[in-house]
């Protein structure tokens, strides 16, 4: 099983994103499961979206406590105002747009970090382009 958390903020579509990849994961027979963990309802609030893809079917049922593989961050001022890599698994991807390795500072060592500025142009319908981003660099 692997575990993807996206991170983003109230106001970006970070739910639709995980539902729409998770509704093409399952078309291609995965099992899926994806949940969302919000905060106050205003907008800018930081927000969050995890799905779980297994090719079995998924027994964890809990979305707290999370320890996703991967971390996806939608909005770069998450980096200075939160923990990205809080509950990532040792040696965890962190992908994100328009950044470097150099915004998780000191945690740069701990984790590996792959940019999605070839790959995705962002918008309100990036969902594809996020998909073809995970499978090129071997996340899916």
């Amino acid at each position: 099983m692997i575990e993807i958390k996206f991170l983003g903020r109230f106001g970006q579509p970070v739910g639709k994103i995980t539902r729409t990849i998770g509704k093409q994961l399952m078309a291609e027979g995965k099992h899926v499961q994806v949940f969302d963990g919000f905060g106050a309802f205003r907008p800018g609030n930081p927000t969050n979206s995890t799905i779980r893809i297994s090719e079995k079917v998924i027994i964890e049922r809990s979305e707290h406590e999370t320890t996703p593989d991967v971390i996806v961050v939608l909005d770069n001022s998450l980096f200075a105002v939160s923990d990205v890599t809080k509950g990532l698994k040792p040696n965890g991807l962190v992908m994100a747009l328009g950044v470097t390795a150099e915004v998780l500072g000191e945690k740069a060592d701990n984790y590996r970090f792959i940019p999605f500025d070839s790959n995705v142009k962002g918008g309100a319908d990036c969902e594809d382009e996020l998909m073809r981003a995970l499978k090129e660099h071997s996340v899916l």
